[in-house]
């Protein structure tokens, strides 16, 4: 709410909600290994701790399987559901897009505020000057579905 505060309003302002559908199953686990190593990078954490923690992702990936209604699945593609490494993984494939390619998006499309809390997402836009299903492309683009 803090942050809603100092977007100017007026009677263009408008507030839109999207979901990222279905996000665990739908994280590109195959995108982990240089996400891992584009944060190690950021943080200027050594290779060695790197390379440790990319391999107990592949460990954790390999053992990637829930539990539903007294029955264990495995999850064939992105992230097991309640699966406690999965919203961590998760978080870290996200913000690693906000970084790199949200934010130019959110210029392009006059973006005013934008704000996310797990797979929810707000943005506030004036409807004068942003197209509000072209912006709703390119977040379906950069989000996985």
């Amino acid at each position: 709410m803090e942050d809603l505060k100092d977007i100017p309003i007026d009677k263009n302002t408008r507030l839109a909600s999207f979901d990222i559908a279905n996000m665990y199953s739908n994280v590109p686990t195959d995108e982990l290994t240089s996400i891992i190593k584009f944060i190690s990078s950021q943080q200027n954490i050594d290779d060695k701790p790197t390379e440790e923690l990319i391999s107990v992702t592949h460990t954790i990936m390999k053992q990637n399987y829930f539990e539903f209604h007294n029955k264990f699945y495995i999850q064939n593609a992105g992230l097991a559901m309640g699966a406690p490494s999965s919203s961590v993984l998760s978080e870290m494939y996200l913000q690693v897009k906000e970084k790199t390619k949200l934010y130019t998006i959110l210029l392009q499309n006059n973006i005013l505020g934008n704000f996310r809390y797990v797979d929810d997402i707000l943005t506030v836009h004036n409807d004068s000057n942003t197209d509000a299903d072209k912006l709703l492309d390119f977040l379906t683009m950069q989000y996985p579905q």
